[in-house]
């Protein structure tokens, strides 16, 4: 049942991942084709329609991304595995951190930039999933389970605002430093935001454990790059600068004309160390820093 829920929501992710970069509404108009027509129902079946109709629009027969089927499923994966192997209160919890951060990686990946009409209604709902999940934070006290305000704001709320601050501190001075050592932007303000809403979700040491993941993550995807990856040739990087300048991106301008192949983002690799943390984070922390385990 919840891998059907995840398909289904994984279907208007699609939709947010290809809108909300263009500037246009998610709700209005419908899904449609690249030619404009609208998608009817029976052709708009998460995963399957890709395979029915073999990867091509049934109106005028252009090619459309198996991506749109992997994100489905991708979802639907994710939800079902939150269900069944956590409990109720942070399956829920972390079904909403997987909706935002499919949106917000995805995005990323495509362009380079994390808007903040997603990163800040996704930092919104860690603090308020805190505030009225507070078991996603840890076990709450038998004797204030029935007290929803002191439970919520102890137990829920102010370990999420912890982790936001220790996520949004972390991330800002790391992307201070390392831009005066490097002479050049070597993080986004969008990562900055995304760090503290993934301590919002996960406290304080979900974010530590997320960041530094993603420090390991994105170096060992780098060095793949730079050993199996094609060069982009100069004369390609200084048109794709161009193109990403008059578009108003000049960070990510920047950094596509200073090195020589396409830049990696961080936001991907942050949340899939925040996924890494759910399954065996505290593990981690009992067996190299015990004095900071559950």
């Amino acid at each position: 049942m919840f891998f059907v829920l995840g398909a289904i929501v994984g279907s208007f992710l699609n939709v947010c991942i290809l809108r909300i970069p263009r500037g246009e509404s998610v709700a209005t108009p419908g899904s449609h084709c690249a030619c404009g027509r609208p998608i009817p129902l029976w052709n708009n079946i998460p995963i399957l329609s890709w395979f029915i109709l073999r990867g091509k629009a049934s109106c005028c027969g252009r090619k459309f991304s198996i991506r749109y089927a992997a994100i489905e499923a991708l979802t639907g994966l994710l939800f079902a595995a939150a269900w069944h192997y956590f409990p109720w209160q942070e399956a829920l919890a972390l079904m909403v951190f997987c909706a935002f951060g499919i949106v917000l990686a995805f995005i990323d990946w495509d362009t380079m930039y994390l808007p903040d009409c997603v990163n800040a209604p996704f930092v919104a709902s860690g603090l308020a999933l805190s505030f009225f999940l507070p078991e996603m934070h840890g076990e709450v006290p038998a004797q204030l389970q029935g007290d929803m305000l002191v439970a919520g704001l102890h137990y829920g709320l102010v370990p999420a605002l912890i982790g936001l601050a220790v996520g949004g501190s972390l991330s800002y001075w790391m992307r201070y430093f390392a831009s005066v050592i490097m002479r050049r932007e070597a993080m986004g303000e969008g990562d900055v935001i995304l760090l503290g809403g993934i301590g919002a979700f996960f406290g304080w040491k979900g974010a530590v454990f997320a960041f530094f993941a993603s420090s390991f993550l994105g170096l060992g995807a780098t060095l793949f790059q730079k050993i199996f990856g094609k060069e982009v040739p100069a004369d390609l990087r200084a048109t794709e600068a161009s193109r990403l300048s008059l578009e108003g991106d000049e960070e990510a301008a920047d950094m596509f004309a200073s090195i020589g192949s396409r830049p990696f983002p961080l936001g991907p690799w942050l949340l899939l160390g925040a996924l890494i943390y759910c399954v065996c984070g505290e593990a981690f922390y009992a067996r190299v820093f015990p004095f900071l385990a559950k």
